[in-house]
């Protein structure tokens, strides 16, 4: 059916509209049946038998390595004079670090082999430096105008020792400039003929780091090997801040800087200090006067002055700034960035035995299960008396990311999101334990308190 030109407009939309209220809601398709639910495999924990135990001692004896390798373009410069020496193209990189106990040093050096013994500097210890039998073999070779032939598995002679001592020699020439400030520069202090030999010089204590680096000279390939005890790792390590320690924490800062960007603290900009007791602080109440040491600006007239700001309990060291107010809030300008005080313990550190620790506090010297227990049944709490807190005036504190952190510069401008006279904080390594206002009292600055957390 269809409209005719003369048809009223509308009519058969209307009919069909009505027809089809009259027959109905059409039928609902049949649903398919619910398929069955999958069956439930139980969990069960997946046990990782094989993997070795590595102690937190052989953990730092990698980290400590980070600060010993030199700068970067130092490797290259070795393959140069390497490659002018040879006339062939020389490449070194490293494969690996191993941590491993002494006692598996059989299990890392070749026999025969050629093995150079270092002397870091005026340092008891040794270091042994391993460098694969056939690839000294081609090294001789090649520095005696030949073509690199490897003339079997055979110990080197006494002048084939000699020549590869004088390429060891050639190599630390220009590995020595590299290192940072404060290293001690590894000389030759001859070879060892055999694993026996090497055992006995550098005994059996003591885990030891592997550094295993793979050579490329001409169309030879081989293993190079640089065996450092522990107790020449701890010696060497620089004690006093460098340049190439600082610019490798920038490094990796950098390269973690998404994961950076997910831990979050505050920067506290604290102006002053008062000293008191716990006792005096468990009662402290409202409207009390607490007596200021320190106070490096005056919040309360609006008057610029000078602050430091910290993250967490601020011992490896803080910014030093100038504080001053804009626009009517006050803002930080970072002057200076401090180091923590010599003796505050840093991140790694830790006294004692590691490995075999008997409970987890050892500061107490007491197992978990004696922990707050009486001593001879008396009562301790009155030690605490003259226990001396450090009482903190924050000006502010802002919310940052250490990623935040990282980009921190000198003459950079912060914002602390507070105005002149508004109410200070009072904190106690980081945590806030009052708020209050400041006050002079018979001429001395004082926090009157206002609130208690």
């Amino acid at each position: 059916m269809s409209l005719e030109p003369d048809d009223e407009p509308g009519v058969f939309e209307r009919t069909m509209l009505v027809d089809t209220r009259k027959l109905g809601p059409p039928p609902k398709p049949a649903q398919a049946p619910a398929p069955a639910p999958a069956p439930v495999m139980p969990w069960r924990p997946f046990a990782f038998s094989h993997l070795e135990k590595v102690s937190r001692t052989q953990g730092q004896l990698a980290e400590r390595l980070r600060w010993l390798t030199p700068s970067a373009g130092t490797l290259e410069t070795v393959c140069a004079r390497l490659k002018a020496l040879f006339d062939v193209d020389v490449r070194l990189s490293v494969e690996s670090a191993q941590a491993r106990p002494m006692t598996e040093l059989r299990r890392f050096l070749g026999d025969p082999s050629f093995l150079a013994v270092l002397a870091p500097g005026a340092l008891k210890g040794r270091v042994i430096l391993e460098i694969e039998l056939s690839l000294a073999h081609s090294a001789v070779d090649l520095l005696l105008g030949g073509a690199g032939e490897t003339v079997g598995l055979r110990p080197l002679t006494d002048i084939e020792e000699g020549v590869m001592g004088y390429v060891v020699l050639e190599a630390l020439k220009e590995l020595v400039p590299g290192l940072q400030p404060g290293v001690p520069r590894p000389r030759l202090d001859g070879v060892a003929r055999g694993v026996d030999e090497v055992s006995a010089r550098l005994g059996e204590d003591g885990p030891m780091l592997a550094v295993h680096l793979n050579a490329v000279v001409g169309t030879h390939r081989g293993i190079v090997r640089l065996v450092v005890p522990s107790a020449v790792l701890e010696a060497a390590e620089p004690a006093v801040e460098s340049a190439q320690r600082r610019d490798q924490r920038r490094l990796d800062m950098k390269a973690n800087g998404r994961r950076l960007s997910a831990l979050r603290d505050w920067l506290r900009a604290e102006i002053g200090v008062a000293e008191l007791s716990a006792q005096d602080l468990a009662s402290l109440r409202i409207k009390d006067v607490l007596l200021l040491d320190l106070l490096s600006a005056r919040p309360d007239k609006g008057e610029a002055g000078t602050a430091q700001l910290r993250l967490g309990l601020g011992r490896t060291g803080h910014f030093a700034a100038d504080v001053f107010v804009e626009n009517g809030r006050y803002r930080a300008r970072i002057t200076d960035i401090i180091p923590g005080e010599p003796g505050n313990p840093q991140v790694g550190e830790s006294g004692g035995s590691e490995e075999n620790e008997d409970f987890t506090n050892p500061e107490l010297g007491v197992p978990p299960e004696l922990e707050g227990a009486a001593l001879d049944d008396k009562d301790g709490s009155d030690l605490l008396s003259d226990l001396p807190l450090q009482v903190a005036v924050e000006l502010a504190r802002v919310p940052i990311t250490a990623e935040q952190v990282v980009g921190l510069r000198t003459g950079q401008v912060i914002d602390l999101r507070r105005g002149a006279g508004e109410p200070v904080d009072l904190s106690v390594n980081g945590k806030v334990v009052a708020r209050g206002e400041l006050v002079e009292l018979e001429g001395q600055l004082g926090v009157r308190i206002i609130h208690l957390s």
